[in-house]
């Protein structure tokens, strides 16, 4: 007798869900039925996205280029821009060579923003860098997230050479530690740090009062209207911790220890310490500030911003906010742009009409073609299930 085949290990259970004998149903589309639901489609989304389109103009956003390619500073002057220069000095930077001078005399400009409609705070104000592509692979990755923990004998493998010790780094003046000393932080992302300085200038009000840096405007100082503090994302508090004792044997710290701004001194130059307005102690400093922290986040598109302070107060319409502005950061070589914007938000976001335009295209789209499904039924109709549109093979032969 031949020999029973054994039972099939991997055989579904018979029931109507394995074996796929589950009732089901399935929408017959009726030529009234595409119609209706074309129609139902369009009538919804159409208002839908008028009603966002209309939320999406409310907020502000305001920006103007003060630095890169294509520069050209009176273009840069609008019904509600404005740039002008320092006198003798330009924001402007043809090459490296002018950069991380700290200087307005030499680098400085003022750009202001003019407003077209009563706006409530908090104003948010960016920096904007163009054509700069942080999430390229080798310079997102060269960074230490041991060393930026403030953990001991951190891993500094995945830093550049050329960023991890003082000697070999030639953007930094290497008189200023032993060359045996660590760059802390090290890495390409953390010694590019964008550091362009902006400042509240003044403010001048719809009926022509102008507020200087030193003036109390509703009750507050012009040049404290900016607040820089909690600009960074709960989520990155804990990925970044200053050294609490640090072995001046084993370590350069490059960021300024006492103040809140992380600022590389040029070669050739003494560190900087108390001579460019950082002189206000922090209790957030080193790689624990909110401008190292942002931007350590990389970019994910070659445009982007990044937010550098909060103005929480209300302006009527017609009010000029001006920004004093020092530009460090060099952008030219890589043939970049750097821009200063300001803008608001609603509960939809910034001022961004795309999923308002999405909404109102596909509504249109449905009643345009519920319209024209309609008319053909209505004028060339034909009746489901009707025999004569069957053509059977050999119906004729």
């Amino acid at each position: 007798m031949p020999s029973e085949s054994p039972p099939a290990s991997r055989k579904p259970e018979d029931t109507p869900f394995k074996q796929q004998r589950v009732p089901s149903w399935q929408p017959i589309f009726s030529p009234m039925w595409v119609i209706s639901a074309f129609f139902f489609i369009g009538i919804v989304f159409l208002p839908i996205g008028i009603g966002l389109y209309a939320e999406s103009r409310k907020p502000i956003d305001y920006r103007v280029q003060y630095d890169g390619i294509d520069w050209v500073g009176s273009n840069q002057n609008s019904d509600n821009t404005k740039l002008t220069q320092l006198p003798g000095a330009s924001c402007y930077l043809e090459n490296k060579t002018y950069g991380h001078t700290f200087n307005l005399s030499q680098h400085g400009c003022v750009v202001s923003f003019t407003l077209d409609q009563d706006v409530k705070g908090p104003i948010l104000v960016f920096y904007e860098i163009g054509n700069f592509s942080q999430n390229y692979k080798h310079y997102a990755k060269s960074r230490s997230s041991d060393q930026l923990r403030g953990k001991d004998n951190p891993d500094i493998s995945d830093c550049q050479a050329t960023f991890t010790d003082v000697d070999e780094a030639v953007k930094f003046n290497s008189s200023a530690a032993p060359s045996s000393y660590q760059l802390n932080p090290c890495g390409l992302m953390a010694n590019t740090l964008f550091n362009d300085i902006f400042w509240m200038h003044s403010i001048v009000s719809p009926d022509g009062k102008y507020y200087n840096q030193t003036d109390l405007y509703d009750g507050v100082d012009v040049l404290n209207l900016m607040d820089q503090s909690d600009l960074s994302w709960n989520s990155d508090k804990n990925k970044f911790k200053n050294y609490a004792n640090l072995d001046s044997s084993q370590m350069y710290l490059w960021e300024n220890p006492k103040y809140g701004w992380i600022i590389p001194s040029r070669v050739g130059q003494q560190p900087i310490i108390n001579r460019t307005a950082w002189t206000k102690p922090t209790t957030t400093y080193g790689v624990e500030s909110d401008r190292f922290k942002i931007w350590m986040r990389e970019a994910g598109l070659p445009y982007f911003r990044k937010l550098y302070g909060r103005i929480n107060m209300d302006f009527p319409k017609g009010t000029t906010i001006s920004f004093l502005i020092s530009s460090n950061f060099p952008i030219a070589d890589i043939h970049g742009r750097k821009s200063i914007a300001i803008a608001t938000k609603t509960w939809l976001g910034g001022q961004n009409p795309g999923l308002a335009i999405g909404y109102i295209a596909i509504g249109g789209i449905c009643l345009i073609l519920s319209f024209l499904f309609f008319g053909k039924h209505k004028l060339s109709p034909r009746r489901l299930g009707d025999a004569n549109y069957l053509v059977w093979q050999g119906k004729n032969g």
